[in-house]
């Protein structure tokens, strides 16, 4: 089950993000975040862009997209930035590409233009799940990051939302 999520998500989606953060490339975050951070993040997060939560029916929470503001400049003001994650032991069952396609609702709902998605390379999965629901890659940045021990590239891929129209109070 998708919802909207609250503060009350903070101590789950914090337990999905730390794997990813401690042990993996994904994220270029060094300390995971505790539940408290997450749960500031929802916070400051919802007032202005969409987060979402997947629940299992055991009420689980599996994994989570969220959406923030691209750059900081007034003009990127109808781009968002989307990032999904979802907890190791329930990948493969199609929650990231359910919980992206809901926030790319919420984001059009909302009228924003355009999401872009960042992503750390070599990552297949997240870009074969990107790439299922409409996202184009539009560019790459060499050893951009330095995680793990290495240099790591990430990769922009870009999903139209609306048809391009100003906003009538642009």
């Amino acid at each position: 089950m998708l919802r909207r999520a609250t503060s009350r998500d903070g101590s789950a989606v914090a337990a999905i993000y730390a794997p990813f953060v401690e042990h993996g490339t994904t994220s270029f975050e060094s300390v995971a975040p505790d539940a408290a951070e997450m749960t500031r993040r929802i916070e400051r997060t919802v007032e202005t862009h969409p987060w979402l939560v997947d629940e299992d029916e055991h009420g689980r929470i599996t994994g989570y997209a969220y959406a923030t503001a691209f750059r900081g400049r007034d003009a990127y003001r109808f781009a968002a930035e989307t990032s999904v994650y979802v907890a190791p032991d329930a990948q493969g069952r199609g929650i990231g590409a359910d919980l992206s396609i809901a926030l790319l609702a919420a984001l059009r709902a909302s009228g924003y233009r355009t999401a872009i998605a960042v992503i750390t390379l070599p990552n297949d999965p997240s870009v074969r799940m990107h790439e299922s629901i409409g996202y184009r890659e539009i560019g790459r940045i060499p050893g951009v990051g330095w995680k793990a021990g290495r240099w790591i590239d990430v990769g922009y891929w870009h999903l139209a939302l609306e048809d391009g129209k100003p906003p009538e109070t642009a």
